[in-house]
Order: C-alpha cells, then sequence, then structure tokens
C-alpha cells in the first residue's frame, strides 16, 4: 500500500526526468587563404557554456550536445570571427562543420552565415531517416506511425508497420533515450504530440551495438525544450461542419476536434533552466473513419430462433447512415514536456514527461460490430492511461569523456468496464441490482440472464436493448529501470562507447469472461444458494474455470493483488550490455560492436511438459511443482561502416546480428486457466497453443550496402540494397515428446509455440531529395522488395495444430502476406517565405502527400462446397475465417491486390506580425475521395463479390424473404462478414477534410 502512495505521488509530484541522446560536433578551424590549420582557435555553441578549441592540426571535437538546433561560433585572434547558425545536431549522430576564417588587422564584427542542413550524411554507417519539425509542421497527415510509414523500405497494412519485411511489433521506440516500448504488445507505450517533436531518426537497419530489442527498425523521438525566450503556439484544427452522415464538401465529417497548446522558454526563478510544454486535447464523435453505404430496413420480425415468439417485431429500423457509426466517440488527452537545467558546466540535467489518456466506448468501432449492438444500450466503456517518468545525468568527466545516468519508470494501464456499476462486476448481471440502479428488467430472463437476442432472417441475431455486460477487464504494465553510457573520445579519430540497460516490468492481467456463470455457479440461478468451497485454493480453480477468468497478478475476484506464485504478477527483466568502438577519418568511419542482451521472462510452466505433476481431484495442474522457464541469452557482433569518397559521395555497408521478444501477451497467455487443460494428459488437446512458454526470442542476420550521392547543391539521392535472414521465428506448432516418458520419442503431446518458421527478405530503396530551391522542396521514396517465409505470422500455421489430420507445415518459403513487391511516396512543399511574392502570396503554401503500392499478396482460394459450421451471413468468408475449410487454388499467396494510389493535400497561409504570426489551413486527407482496394474475398479476388451468391447453394436462402436485400445491403455493399472475420477492411478511408488555425507568439 505504502509502495502505490509513494508512486503514485511520485506520477503527479515530478516531472518525467530523462535525458536525450547526445550527438557530437567537430570540424577544423582552417586560414580560408592558405587552409593553414588555425591552432588554438575556439568553437562555442552559442547560448550554451559548450565549446572547444582546434588541436595542432586544427581539428575540434565537442561531446554530449543535445539534440537541437544551434549557432555556432569561431573566433581567432587576427581574424574575422564567424558564427554559422541552422547547424542541427542530431541524436547519437556526428555533425561536421568546418571554419574557414579571413585574416583582418581590425576587430568587427563576426561574419554571420546562415548554414543550410547537408543533404547527404556523411557519417552515418547505416540507414537513418531523418524527420524534423520543420519536416511535418505543414504536413497533412497526423500520427507517428503515419510519418513512419512514408520512408522507404516500411509497409503500412491493415493499420500495422513492416520493416524491410519483418512481422508486426519488430520495431523499437525510444523518446528521449528512454524506452518506450510495451513488450507485452511490442507496441508504442506512449505518445508523443505532433508539435513536440523535434526530430524523429528511424533506423531501418544495421543499428549499431547500442541499440538492440527489434529485428527491423529502430525509432528515436526527441522532444523539443525551450529556448532563451517564451515561444508558444495554440493549434485548432476540425472538420465538425455537418452532422454525422451529412456532406459536406463532398466528404463526410468525423466530428473531429483537435486541439495543441505549446509554451516554452527560460524558468523565471531558474536563469539555468529552460522547459516546453505541450497539450493535445482530440474528440471524435466517429473515430472509424470508413466507406459506408447508407441502408434503412423497416418491419423486421424474428423468427423465433433464439427463442423470442415469432412474429415479434424489432423496436426500431435497421438504419446507418454514410460514412457514420453512431456511439462511436473516442476522447483523448496528452501531455508531454522537456525541461533542461545546467547544474554546472560538467553536470547537466534534461527532464522530460509523457502522460496521456483515452476514453472510448466498445462494440461500435467497426461496421460488424455496430450493426450487431443497434438497438443495445449496454454500457461498455475503454480507458487507457500511459505514462513515462525518468532522471537522466550527463557528467563530462573531461573534454574528451562523458557518463550519461538514468533512472526512468513506465506505466500503462487498461480497463474495459460498465461505467453504471464501475468496479463492482458482480452488478452487472445482477437483475436487483440493475433494479435498485433504475434499469429496465422487464424482459429479463432470470436472476443473472438478460432478454434473449433478436434473430431476424434465418437467424441474423442482434444484440436487444438493457442486455447487461457480462465481462470486465483490467491489466496494468509498469517498469522500473536504468542504464549507464560511458562515452570516451580516446584519439581524434577514435571514439570508445560502454554501456548498459535493464528494464524490470511488473504485468498484471485479470478478465472475468463470463460473469452470469460464474454468479450461477456462486449463488444458484435464483440467488439462493451458498456454495461453500473446501479452501481458497479450490475456490480459485471452481469459479475460474465457470467465470472463464484468465489471470495473473490478481486473485480470482480481481480484487486483491498477487505477487507471487504461478497466479502472481508477471516479472520479466530485460537487460542488455555492449561495447562500441567508433572510428573516424575524413575517408572512413567504422563502427566496431559487440551487444550482450538477456531476456529472463519468468514463465511458470510445469517441471514435464510428458507427465506433469498434477492434482488428480480438482483436474488442476500442481502449483506447488511449477517451475519457471530460464532466461535466454545473446552476444551479437555489429559491424558498420562508411566511405565518405568526397564531400558529394559515401558508400556505407553494415552487417548484424538482432534478437527480439515475441509478444509477451502471447507467451503469458490470459494466465493458467488458459493452457492447463489441454496440456494435462487426462483433457489433453494438441490443437491449439497451451505451451506458449516455449517461445524464444526470435533472431535476424542484417546485411546492406549503400550510396549515397550529392549530384548539386540542392539534390541528392540515397540508394539500398538489403537482404535479411530471419530466423527462430514463431509459429503454433507441435511439442513432441522426448522419449525420456511414457511417449515415444517425436509423438506430438500437446500445442505450443515454437521458433521454427524462418524468411528471406530482400530489396532496394531509392529516396530522391530536393533541397527547397525555388519556393519547391521534394522527396521521393521507392522501395522494391520481396518477403518472403513460411509464415507471415505467428498464427498462419495454426490449421496443423488444428483436428485437420491431413494439415501439413510449409516446407519451402513462399511471398508473406504484407508482401508489396512496389511501394513508394511522393512528398512535394511549394512555399513562399516571409517578403517574398508580396502581400498576398508571402507565407502561402501547399504540400502534398502521395503514396502508392502494387497491393499485397494473397491466396486464391476455392468456394466452399457446404455450409459446414457458417451461417447464411458469414458463409462468404467461410474460407477466410475458418482455415480447416481453406482450400488453395494457387500457389501460396501468388495473387496480389490490385495498386493503391493516395492523395493528402495541405493548403495554409500565413500571416506575419511583430509579435505573433498566425497560420490558416485545410488539410485534405485522400484528395480524391479514392475508393481504394486494401484486401479482396479470397475466393473471387474481388472487393465488391464474395461469390456466394452465385453458388447452388444459395437457392434456398435466396428464396427466404429479405434475405437478398439485406445480404446485399450489409455484405456486399459493406462488407459486414469479412470485417468480423478478419478485422481488417476492405477498402480504404474516405476524403476527409480539416480546417485549422495556428497562433505562433514570441
Amino acid at each position: 500500500m505504502v509502495k502505490n502512495v509513494l508512486l503514485r505521488l511520485t506520477i503527479f509530484l515530478l516531472p518525467v526526468l530523462i535525458l536525450a541522446q547526445e550527438g557530437k560536433m567537430r570540424g577544423i578551424v582552417v586560414d580560408v587563404d592558405t587552409g593553414e590549420p588555425l591552432v588554438g582557435a575556439n568553437v562555442t555553441l552559442q547560448g550554451t557554456n559548450m565549446g572547444a578549441a582546434t588541436d595542432l592540426e586544427g581539428s575540434y571535437i565537442i561531446l554530449a550536445v543535445p539534440p537541437g538546433v544551434y549557432s555556432v561560433r569561431s573566433d581567432f585572434i587576427g581574424y574575422q570571427s564567424e558564427v554559422d547558425a541552422n547547424i542541427r545536431v542530431s541524436s547519437n549522430l556526428t555533425t561536421t562543420q568546418d571554419f574557414r576564417l579571413k585574416q583582418t588587422a581590425i576587430e568587427g564584427e563576426a561574419v554571420f552565415i546562415i548554414a543550410e542542413r547537408p543533404i547527404v550524411q556523411r557519417n552515418t554507417t547505416n540507414t537513418v531517416r531523418m524527420t524534423t519539425q520543420e519536416d511535418i509542421q505543414n504536413t497533412p497527415i497526423r500520427g507517428m506511425q503515419n510519418i513512419l510509414a512514408l520512408n522507404a523500405g516500411t509497409v503500412q497494412q491493415d493499420g500495422d508497420l513492416h520493416v524491410r519485411g519483418g512481422r508486426v511489433g519488430e520495431i523499437a521506440y525510444f523518446i528521449d533515450g528512454a524506452t518506450a516500448t510495451n513488450p507485452l504488445y511490442n507496441s508504442e507505450n506512449v505518445s508523443i504530440i505532433q508539435e513536440a517533436i523535434e526530430e524523429i531518426q528511424m533506423q531501418t537497419g544495421g543499428f549499431t551495438a547500442e541499440y538492440g530489442g527489434a529485428n527491423s527498425g529502430i525509432v528515436t523521438s526527441t522532444v523539443r525544450t525551450g529556448g532563451p525566450e517564451f515561444r508558444g503556439s495554440l493549434d485548432i484544427r476540425t472538420d465538425d461542419f455537418a452532422k454525422g452522415g451529412d456532406e459536406f464538401l463532398g466528404s463526410t465529417s468525423q466530428g473531429y476536434n483537435n486541439i495543441v497548446a505549446t509554451i516554452g522558454g527560460p524558468l523565471p526563478f531558474a536563469p539555468k533552466a529552460r522547459f516546453f510544454v505541450a497539450v493535445q486535447s482530440n474528440y471524435l464523435r466517429n473515430r472509424s473513419r470508413l466507406f459506408l453505404e447508407p441502408f434503412s430496413f423497416s418491419e423486421f420480425y424474428d423468427d423465433g430462433l433464439e427463442g423470442r415468439a415469432v412474429g415479434d417485431t424489432l423496436p426500431d429500423p435497421i438504419a446507418f447512415e454514410r460514412n457514420f457509426l453512431p456511439n462511436n466517440d473516442r476522447k483523448n488527452l496528452d501531455l508531454n514536456g522537456t525541461m533542461t537545467y545546467d547544474v554546472s558546466d560538467a553536470i547537466k540535467l534534461r527532464l522530460t514527461g509523457m502522460y496521456s489518456s483515452l476514453r472510448a466506448p466498445n462494440g461500435y468501432n467497426n461496421f460488424y460490430s455496430a450493426l450487431l449492438n443497434t438497438f443495445s444500450n449496454t454500457e461498455d466503456i475503454s480507458t487507457t492511461k500511459t505514462s513515462l517518468l525518468g532522471l537522466r545525468i550527463t557528467h563530462l568527466l573531461s573534454s574528451t569523456t562523458f557518463y550519461n545516468l538514468s533512472l526512468n519508470y513506465s506505466g500503462r494501464n487498461y480497463k474495459n468496464f460498465d461505467p453504471r456499476f464501475g468496479d463492482d462486476w458482480l452488478e452487472y448481471t445482477d437483475r436487483n441490482e440493475w433494479g435498485a440502479a433504475g434499469l429496465d428488467t422487464s424482459d429479463w430472463q432470470g436472476l443473472y440472464r438478460g432478454p434473449v437476442e433478436y434473430s431476424i432472417i434465418r437467424n441474423f441475431r442482434m444484440t436487444p436493448e438493457w442486455q447487461p455486460k457480462n465481462s470486465y477487464s483490467k491489466n496494468s504494465q509498469t517498469s522500473f529501470g536504468g542504464a549507464l553510457n560511458v562515452t570516451s573520445q580516446i584519439t581524434k579519430n577514435v571514439e570508445l562507447k560502454l554501456g548498459g540497460r535493464i528494464d524490470m516490468w511488473t504485468m498484471r492481467n485479470y478478465r472475468v469472461g463470463n460473469i452470469r456463470n460464474y454468479l450461477t455457479f456462486l449463488n444458484g440461478a435464483d440467488g439462493s444458494a451458498d456454495r461453500t468451497f473446501e479452501n481458497d485454493y479450490v475456490r480459485s480453480v471452481e469459479l475460474g474455470n465457470q467465470g472463464y477468468v484468465d489471470r495473473y497478478g490478481w486473485d480470482v475476484d480481481g480484487l486483491k493483488e498477487v505477487d507471487s506464485g504461478p497466479n502472481g504478477a508477471r516479472t520479466p527483466t530485460i537487460s542488455s550490455a555492449y561495447a562500441q568502438s567508433k572510428l573516424e577519418y575524413r575517408d572512413l568511419i567504422l563502427n566496431l560492436g559487440l551487444r550482450f542482451e538477456s531476456y529472463d521472462l519468468k514463465v511458470p510452466r510445469p517441471a514435464s511438459l510428458e507427465d506433469p505433476a498434477r492434482d488428480l481431484v480438482n483436474a488442476w495442474i500442481d502449483e506447488d511443482a511449477m517451475i519457471e522457464t530460464d532466461a535466454y541469452t545473446y552476444l551479437m557482433p555489429r559491424l558498420n561502416f562508411a566511405f565518405p569518397v568526397t564531400d558529394k559521395t559515401v558508400f556505407y555497408a553494415q552487417y548484424g546480428e538482432y534478437t527480439q521478444l515475441h509478444n509477451l501477451s502471447g507467451i503469458y497467455k490470459g494466465g493458467l486457466r488458459s493452457w492447463v487443460k489441454p496440456m494435462l494428459p487426462e483433457s489433453r488437446r494438441i490443437t491449439g497453443s497451451a505451451a506458449s512458454f516455449m517461445a524464444k526470442p526470435e533472431r535476424t542476420s542484417q546485411y546492406e550496402l549503400g550510396l549515397r550521392q550529392k549530384i548539386t547543391d540542392s539534390f541528392a539521392f540515397t540508394a539500398t540494397l538489403f537482404y535479411k535472414d530471419l530466423l527462430d521465428q514463431v509459429r503454433g506448432g507441435q511439442i513432441l515428446a522426448d522419449g525420456t516418458g511414457e511417449f515415444a520419442e517425436g509423438t506430438m503431446i500437446v500445442g505450443g509455440l515454437v521458433n521454427d518458421d524462418i524468411g528471406t527478405t530482400k530489396g532496394i530503396e531509392l529516396t530522391l531529395k530536393l533541397r527547397r530551391t525555388n519556393r519547391l522542396s521534394a522527396q521521393v521514396n521507392y522501395t522494391l522488395s520481396s518477403s518472403r517465409g513460411t509464415g507471415s505470422d505467428s498464427r498462419s500455421t495454426r490449421i496443423a495444430i488444428s483436428d485437420v489430420s491431413f494439415a501439413k507445415y510449409p516446407l519451402f518459403i513462399s511471398n508473406m502476406d504484407h508482401n508489396q513487391p512496389h511501394r513508394g511516396s511522393v512528398l512535394l512543399d511549394y512555399r513562399f517565405g516571409k517578403g517574398d511574392g508580396g502581400a498576398i502570396l508571402q507565407g502561402f503554401g501547399i504540400n502534398t502527400v502521395m503514396t502508392f503500392n502494387s497491393g499485397h499478396s494473397f491466396t486464391r482460394v476455392s468456394e466452399p462446397g457446404n455450409l459446414g459450421q457458417a451461417t447464411p451471413w458469414n458463409i462468404g468468408v467461410r474460407a477466410t475465417q475458418d482455415p480447416r475449410q481453406r482450400f488453395p487454388a494457387e500457389v501460396l499467396n501468388t495473387s496480389l491486390t490490385p495498386w493503391v494510389f493516395n492523395v493528402d493535400m495541405a493548403v495554409d497561409k500565413r500571416l506575419y506580425f511583430d509579435r505573433y504570426n498566425v497560420r490558416f489551413f485545410v488539410n485534405v486527407l485522400n484528395l480524391l475521395n479514392a475508393k481504394n482496394i486494401l484486401n479482396v474475398y479470397q475466393t473471387t479476388g474481388t472487393d465488391d463479390d464474395d461469390g456466394w451468391l452465385k453458388s447452388p447453394l444459395a437457392g434456398n436462402f435466396i428464396a427466404t424473404p429479405g434475405y437478398l436485400d439485406f445480404y446485399q445491403a450489409v455484405n456486399l455493399d459493406n462488407r459486414w462478414h469479412y470485417l468480423g472475420a478478419t478485422g481488417h477492411d476492405l477498402w480504404s478511408q474516405p476524403r476527409s477534410i480539416r480546417f485549422g488555425m495556428t497562433l505562433e507568439f514570441k
């Protein structure tokens, strides 16, 4: 209790304390006429206490420079000083800035030069995609995932990112140097506000030994910091000009309203401290932007197949408006902040904080669930809260050596509940409690049983009014960690880095899946029983089985935290250490590194899979005899080098070994109940993946070869060849007996997660970049790639551990589901600057984002020959939904979905005033309102026909009054059954027009 109180006080009273990963600046100072080095010249970063003096060769090095934009000054006696402004220093990269000073006999004003960002990165030895605040402030798109998807080598499919052919969740996220990845889901744990971004680095291959925990990519974000003057902004944007379903300027409104406020500058009471804060409030009346054809059906009658009286009328028409789902709002609140403080010239702090909260109803977020819940008034809300806290100190021991010490905390809390009863979930399905709350129970079937479902036209079932919520869930993940990194510039050309990190997680999960069964078993159907149990252990087993309670870190009632034992919180520890040497010469940059990683998941498991110790009386595992899985350790070499042949041409290459955990939600599952019965010999099942604890980390070997070429001062291109070996990929598989027990060696004893999938990905990435010339800046990204493997994800081979005896594992690699051979983006920005174009055109700009891809791989399958376990309403997607009835009509993933082309555009006008600027803009997403085909029906290869109505089997159903029209409206026009089978959409999102205004002040 005390620990929790202190933790909450810490979260509310302390800012987030994390220091960003520093960069380095180096260069030479020479005489402009003779080229002779100037020994002892001073180079300083203005506005800071950072600087260096040149050595005998005129060289200087400044270590531990926080990422940002600086003005750099060089001074030498007898020479005119020079100030180069607009010099960007990036995290973990070296910025080269040379000075050529001119002799003068009279001391005068310094020469002031506005530097341009180098169009070719000379000092990076792998692929690093840089995105700055300047790059994104005028773009029409929002969201980290959408920004990353524009990069070469990155595929966004069905809302998920795949980097260079890798699986979903193979990206590690860092914010200001702190881990921002939640290993339970392998996704971002916190959100960064777009206006708070200083810089995003995406490394899509060959990252050095300093980084790990990812097989495909590293994304490091730097949050903005305050400057020497107060500056702030207020950004307001909306599309809320029409009610849901109505059209406005050829688009339909989501009820989108977004407000972002930022402020930063010096702290009045602490002159050495600077701060930056950003707050974002977002509301969506309809959070699902989707194509939806309107329809309305009335005078439906119940067919009695669920137990209601035949002929009962439904309460209201079944109707949907264009592109609008009701009861589908979402509220977000985000807070980001930083503070920097120089304790002394040698000790520096940077404080960073992140908090996010989300609240949204369940049951309406796609057309599938919204249609089923047309009449429902069930209260079903989900909330998610995330935060990131930490402290990081940089201590300069000398001009050549410094270290970083950091402590950090991250947290995530999720809850799904009925807000009328909150955490008192035993009241959710109790008629007496409903009555006490003034809710209608007249249609209830019993004390714990709500109304009977509606059933229309051949058993199309719909949720009735006043149906109680029958589940409750919550989970949390918290992490305390630390890192120590030491950097030393041993010589002018050799840098040595040593470091390590540890993240210790505590994860809790609780879900009761059938409250009605729980209460009925405990109290009897009429509430008159008073069931007793032999002890708490028996109670937890029996109630857990009856109520479908999945848990770890909580007791069976979800009231008390459990810290130890097989039902205790999961406490994975992820640790690493590395050594890295960087050699920097004018014509060679070499990174040599070695990384150690340890994954200690501490998953409870039986000591023997063949003959687990068990409690025969209660048909349960012997919890006292369980053991924990061993830690996995890896030692991985990294080799990166670059050859800056000239200031215009850079060759680079890389080789490295990488590992990553499979998402822990798949390994921990819901707790013991999810795997005990399939594991016990008396109830053993060879289907499913009960032994999920068998999964090891996945591995990747990566190779990369690239060229950066500067064509003119404003134009350059980068070409990169990549190749990846995907090893030890997780899939559902058979756990075989080793022959030491009662089973013969090789006998399948249980299904589990195994590391038997493999794959290869390869391709070429091209990036063309035009620095702003005649008001136009442009970037073109293109990727030609091939992604092949024995499985696209861990569920691809689930049919091989089903009841289909003839199913086999793939023996050869084939195209993966996310394989997109061609993908690209074109980014154009045409802009009049201040004082350019006269009063009318100055500050006017157009930003266009064009994206395209060749579609993704899929397999054509034969149409089903019978209804099987499908209904008359989902038979059109039976082969997609149930792999046991999927019979390929071609080689696996031979076909491709159609090409996709999309255009987003922003038009803005900036007005300039003395102390503030005002920017008015309009953003148009999907400018052409193109209904791009993202997925297809596997039986027909099209998006508008599932093939069912043409089948001879459909005749009897078509003859049923109302069946044909309703099937056409909900399925063929609006893909209801496809959404239910896959959770993915057939089509892209429709046009959205958002108007806004930004006020910038200082």
